[in-house]
């Protein structure tokens, strides 16, 4: 039975590390990284110290850690690389060939790179980029002091060359296809519209079924979109804050064209055939409106420079004296159109977004340095710091066998074993399979190129064509990265390029960082025999339903309460939200069905974060307003509670949530009375419908369809 049940796994394993994503190569990403890799090692002559290869090492990690963004929060990620990896060096220089020495500090080194992993948008590349140039490092001992020093000066000149090459000579657009997707859902949205409008005031009856082929279209472009935002997530280890703005951008687009179909039904039972003329084409001049700033939406999510903000000229006001109805699902689409435009202002900055008048926020509000502490990851059941501990553990043993055998080239074995470790078994012996065999692959290719090759310029060019297809591979599948980076990293860090007895070398260091990796990740915190995403989505859902809890008995208070047990609950969130968002990682790693199935998981991860960072603005405002009734907060806190609960249960027992609250269910402050209240209040309402609907998604991908955000709530009399 077990004998079976091994080769199940090992055959379940052997398959999904053979998958290749459903993406392209990233063929201008790789050339870029050859450039930043061979360039510097045309110096070689130049500068003492092997400084072209330190050179060569930064520029090839710089490469490899840019996955695109905000020119500026790029520049910082970049920067930071750059730095810390100076650091790294030197401390690895300096300890080199003390073993006892270099045993402890690589402990220390490796907790810190496998704590990394909490950086959500870079952290896992960070940390183990940050390790390799250690290990390297460790393993070559330099002369001097002042040597050391020149290593740490090269990894910062190579890492600013990278950042100078990514920045400013060949920015790469990764989010290119995204873009172009979310922005044709908005071109969509604004001909359905378009059309909408020419039936609206045309003299005759008004015939829903002309506009079924732009219905259908809109709906193609929402699925996609839905695609594309699935497929880029698999080619990174988190989700990145353009990626989230983006897929944001979605959401509201499918809520919009929700609304869109919403209010065109209630126009046609409004509006019937006696109805006046004026009152179709106030309507139709309303639709036209929107259409408009749907189509300016499009063009300003696909600009890669700022563009002006979107206006919103238009509201449910001149539609109020004909139709409550019609006036309020307008006063909804403005909501999300605000949201909408508020995110695109900021898609190439990377700027918070801001509210904007009288209208419901849409922006987060800044975090505190509570939410996202490391005090969310210190703690026992950690997946990250298991994560981390593990690496420590795994990092130091193999600097000591190295050490204690004196193996040749025996870095290759620690830096095999920290890069195949994940924070799941599964993955771990995915990955191993991958670079193992990559390896034995790359080997023979290194050695034969060893033999056949002999001069400088023909090892340049190898070395250029090998990074190029290894780096362009990568987002494809990692064996393919192993594979094409084995003969690019044997051709460029060994001086004796002819001897072919360094590619077996590397094969079997590989094998004994391979065996390492699989023992730590079946003996220290084995985790992987299911799947524990959903317990963990479930234990963010409750987190936040404590959380809103807490934050609503504050603004009953006024704001006066315990403040430590608000800031206690947001690091229940965060712990819960790094557990997850590591477990779908796992499932990303592991899917091979249509990829947008994924973008419900992912939709949810992101709603579960801004709902949280909702109930902590919704807290720390209360202070400074006139509080709502105690009887409306209950109520409110009441339907929330009831929402949470059993989006838990569903995820948990794998079953479609309950039917989202009707419409009235909840009585709201009023908003001219209290407008903070009332914003955040409804802000956090259309939140809890957005995570309703990526459970639903998530659940029954096949049956769940997107319908108007019928809000659980009424003004207060």
């Amino acid at each position: 039975m077990i004998r079976q049940s091994f080769v199940r796994r090992t055959l379940h394993d052997a398959r999904v590390a053979s998958v290749f994503a459903h993406a392209r190569p990233a063929y201008a990403a790789g050339v870029r990284a050859a450039i930043a890799t061979v360039s510097p090692l045309l110096l070689s002559h130049v500068l003492p110290d092997g400084g072209a290869s330190w050179m060569s090492l930064a520029g090839l990690n710089g490469a490899l850690i840019d996955r695109g963004g905000p020119y500026r929060t790029r520049a910082a990620t970049m920067s930071a690389l750059a730095v810390a990896s100076a650091v790294a060096v030197l401390i690895g220089t300096l300890i080199a060939g003390h073993v006892a020495l270099s045993v402890a500090v690589t402990f220390v080194v490796g907790m810190i790179c496998g704590l990394a992993r909490a950086w959500t948008d870079v952290g896992p590349g960070f940390g183990v980029t940050i390790f390799v140039s250690y290990a390297i490092a460790l393993a070559i001992p330099a002369a001097t002091t002042s040597s050391a020093l020149a290593r740490a000066g090269y990894i910062l000149v190579g890492g600013m060359w990278a950042l100078l090459l990514a920045i400013i000579l060949w920015p790469l657009r990764p989010y290119r296809p995204v873009r172009l997707r979310v922005a044709e859902c908005y071109r969509a949205i604004a001909r359905y519209m378009e059309a909408a409008q020419a039936e609206l005031t045309r003299r005759s009856s008004y015939d829903p079924s002309a506009l079924t082929s732009h219905v259908i279209a809109v709906r193609e472009a929402i699925e996609s979109a839905r695609t594309a935002l699935a497929v880029s997530r698999r080619g990174r280890s988190g989700e990145s804050a353009r990626g989230e703005r983006l897929l944001v951008l979605h959401e509201v687009a499918d809520q919009i064209f929700a609304h869109v179909i919403a209010l065109l039904e209630e126009s046609d039972a409004t509006l019937n055939p006696t109805s006046s003329v004026a009152a179709r084409e106030s309507l139709g001049s309303t639709v036209g409106e929107m259409a408009a700033m749907t189509r300016a939406l499009a063009t300003a999510i696909i600009s890669e420079t700022d563009v002006p903000r979107v206006s919103i000229t238009w509201s449910g006001a001149s539609l109020r004296p004909m139709s409550a109805s019609l006036a309020l699902i307008v006063d909804r689409i403005t909501d999300y159109a605000i949201t909408a435009t508020e995110l695109t202002a900021s898609l190439n900055s990377g700027d918070r977004a801001s509210a904007v008048g009288e209208n419901i926020e849409v922006s987060e509000p800044p975090p505190e340095p509570v939410l996202f502490s490391l005090a969310a990851v210190m703690r026992p059941s950690s997946v990250v710091l298991h994560h981390a501990l593990r690496v420590a553990i795994v990092a130091s043993s193999a600097v000591l066998i190295a050490g204690l055998l004196h193996l040749n080239h025996g870095y290759w074995v620690t830096l095999t074993a920290v890069v195949i470790l994940q924070p799941f078994a599964a993955t771990t012996r995915q990955k191993a399979l991958q670079r193992v065999i990559g390896t034995m692959l790359g080997g023979a290719g290194a050695a034969a190129a060893s033999a056949l090759f002999h001069s400088t310029f023909a090892v340049l060019v190898l070395v250029a064509i090998f990074t190029m297809l290894c780096v362009a591979l990568l987002p494809l599948n990692y064996g393919a990265f192993a594979v094409f980076g084995t003969p690019a990293f044997v051709l460029l860090a060994e001086a004796s390029v002819g001897d072919w007895h360094l590619a077996g070398l590397r094969i079997v260091n590989t094998l004994i960082g391979g065996i390492l990796a699989l023992i730590a990740a079946s003996v220290l915190w084995p985790n992987d025999e299911r799947s524990r995403l959903p317990e963990l989505a479930a234990a963010a859902i409750r987190a936040n339903d404590e959380l809103l809890r807490r934050a609503t008995a504050l603004v009953g208070n006024g704001g006066a309460g315990d403040v430590g047990a608000l800031r206690d609950a947001r690091r229940d969130i965060a712990f819960a939200a790094f557990n997850a968002e590591d477990s779908f990682q796992r499932l990303v790693s592991e899917h091979r069905g249509p990829p947008e199935t994924l973008e419900p998981i992912m939709a949810f991860l992101v709603y579960t974060r801004r709902l949280a960072a909702s109930s902590a603005a919704l807290a720390v405002a209360a202070s400074g307003d006139a509080p709502p009734s105690t009887e409306t907060l209950r109520i409110f806190e009441q339907a929330s509670h009831a929402v949470l609960t059993d989006l838990a249960d569903a995820v948990i027992g794998d079953r479609p949530p309950a039917p989202f609250p009707a419409l009235g269910k909840i009585v709201l402050p009023d908003a001219s009375e209290i407008p903070p209240a009332h914003q955040r209040l409804t802000r956090i309402a259309r939140q809890l419908k957005q995570i309703h609907d990526a459970v639903s998604r998530w659940i029954s991908p096949t049956t769940h369809t997107t319908v108007p955000t019928r809000e659980w709530m009424v003004v207060a009399p």
